[in-house]
């Protein structure tokens, strides 16, 4: 039987870049993964692209999300979709979390 239900208490927090950027991975399957990721002010995820289609959602904080040499300032409430294979960042400027979706599940964020 596959996995359904994900409790927080059962959710493992991994450092992403130490004192700065963790994350913890809310739902997966083969086909669509949710993952949280907190950001202490400053943090800035480093540029990169996969081939995972991906819609990030601000629950706090404030943050400069780039994507292809352009910057969205993106506060709570805001929402930015990310096609496969664009180079993207994320820069915070105060302390604050995303939610990313991505289909399909990044396996990389699994091993």
């Amino acid at each position: 039987m596959e996995k359904i239900f994900f409790p927080d208490k059962e959710i493992k927090t991994d450092s992403i870049e130490l004192g700065h950027i963790f994350r913890k991975i809310r739902a997966h399957d083969s086909k669509m993964m949710m993952v949280e990721v907190f950001f202490e002010t400053g943090a800035k995820a480093p540029e990169h692209k996969h081939f995972h289609e991906q819609i990030t959602y601000c629950i706090e904080g404030e943050f400069d999300f780039c994507v292809e040499g352009v910057s969205y300032l993106m506060k709570s409430g805001d929402s930015i979709y990310v096609q496969p294979d664009k180079l993207h960042y994320v820069i915070c400027h105060a302390k604050g979390r995303l939610l990313d979706v991505f289909t399909p599940q990044r396996e990389d964020f699994l091993s």
